[in-house]
């Protein structure tokens, strides 16, 4: 593990990163936005990484959104560029090519449930709280959270946690079907690296293909969505990994994917 605004650490495929400034709750300074970045060209390049974890350092938060300090400070160049950053680095997250899975601890408000739902799938710890309160600072989201959480949950759902900047309890967003999975704040890097470690079992190709239908489904209608589905299955037939899953299936035994 690297020390630094993001910490690195390997656990087989997958490829922990952690936001660390817990004494500020993980907020998202411009120099914590770089760091990120940079660690995602790096897990990208990277062809042992299967699976991206994000988290943040300490018990207390996620990501608690913006680092205030530094946003009221901007003048309004200063502050677009902020915002074209973050939502350049979000939407880097959203088309990622690797599975992303968000580990929650604490807060994930503002930009940090914003990260959030960029990610392919959340565990939250018992104690975390989703919310996008910046109405409640006379401002409204900026790095997709009116659009994505709309997307994942519905009009209406969207509208109670926006137009009200409430926080979501784990369980409220396991409900509304942003969480996949809430444990004990001691088991959540466990439960994280396990699910991490289940999708690192499919064929690599494979999980990038669905990732990306899977994205593809909120935007485009049932019948385009299905000839492109068509289209991958046929493309992916034809690959190494295939010939090798059907393979070991019939030989009872654990495939051996290459990513080709």
């Amino acid at each position: 593990m690297t020390e630094g605004l993001i910490l690195r650490e390997r656990r087989g495929g997958t490829l922990l990163l952690t936001l660390n400034r817990a004494e500020k709750l993980n907020a998202l300074s411009t120099p914590l936005l770089e760091e990120l970045d940079i660690a995602l060209d790096e897990a990208e390049g990277d062809r042992a990484v299967m699976v991206v974890v994000l988290t943040g350092a300490g018990p207390k938060a996620f990501v608690a959104g913006a680092d205030i300090a530094e946003y009221s400070q901007l003048d309004p160049e200063a502050f677009d560029g902020y915002q074209r950053r973050s939502r350049r680095l979000f939407t880097r997250i959203d088309v990622f090519s690797k599975p992303v899975i968000a580990a929650v601890n604490g807060y994930a408000l503002g930009g940090g449930f914003e990260i959030a739902l960029c990610c392919d799938m959340v565990i939250a710890s018992e104690n975390a709280r989703f919310g996008l309160p910046e109405g409640l600072l006379g401002l409204s989201p900026g790095g997709g959270g009116t659009q994505r959480l709309t997307r994942a949950v519905g009009t209406y759902a969207a509208a109670d946690v926006l137009l009200s900047g409430r926080r979501l309890t784990a369980e409220e967003a396991r409900g509304l079907g942003l969480v996949a999975e809430v444990v004990p704040p001691d088991r959540l890097l466990e439960a994280a690296h396990a699910k991490a470690e289940a999708i690192a079992r499919i064929a690599p190709l494979a999980g990038v293909r669905m990732r990306a239908l899977i994205r593809m489904a909120q935007d485009v209608d049932l019948e385009t969505g299905l000839d492109r589905e068509q289209a991958e299955l046929s493309a992916l037939r034809a690959t190494r990994d295939a010939k090798e899953g059907i393979a070991a299936f019939v030989e009872k035994r654990e495939p051996r994917f290459r990513g080709a």
